[in-house]
């Protein structure tokens, strides 16, 4: 009688158990990829951008501000191939939010990031960031077909960033007069 009890409850008890753990592992990997973009984008704020993201291309850019997201990440939580950078640059903050990083990139079903770019802020730049990524859901029961958003096992995390960079002097320029 009791193995029949335990049949009965095990099933419903297990699957709720792994829901929870898969729901938990998604909002980690979330607070995981806002925690280190927010300390790689430091760079961008300060202008140390201008010395370490001093790539030929916006490409090469993105993809050394996507590694350094990585580095900073613990227990390799991100997958780098997977992870997609938009760094892009406005005048004020109204032009920002109504611009192309105030649309979705998960669109349709799927991940829309082909228009992703980098551009090197100035000082007193308004800069948005987003990293965008492809997060693959261990189970794939019922459980996580709730989670899912652009295709069947996959979630897209989207982290965000809106600030004004720190009003450092450009490479080249001279100081202003008493700074």
């Amino acid at each position: 009688m009791a193995i029949v009890e335990f049949a009965f409850l095990a099933a419903p008890f297990f699957a709720l158990l792994f829901a929870i753990i898969e729901t938990a592992l998604m909002f980690w990997t979330s607070q995981v990829l806002e925690e280190s973009l927010s300390r790689v984008a430091r760079s961008l704020i300060t202008g140390q951008s201008r010395t370490i993201y001093n790539g030929a291309t916006g490409a090469a850019n993105a993809a050394k501000f996507r590694d350094d997201i990585c580095a900073v990440a613990p227990m390799g939580l991100i997958d780098c191939t997977k992870l997609f950078i938009d760094v892009r640059v406005y005048d004020n903050f109204a032009a920002a939010s109504s611009g192309t990083s105030a649309s979705n990139p998960i669109s349709g079903g799927g991940l829309s990031t082909g228009g992703f770019t980098y551009v090197q802020p100035q000082g007193n730049d308004i800069v948005v960031v987003r990293a965008v990524l492809d997060y693959k859901l261990f189970l794939t029961s019922w459980a996580s077909a709730a989670l899912a958003n652009i295709g069947s096992g996959r979630r897209g995390i989207v982290v965000s960033m809106a600030f004004r960079a720190e009003p450092f002097v450009s490479s080249g320029a001279a100081p202003a007069a008493g700074s």
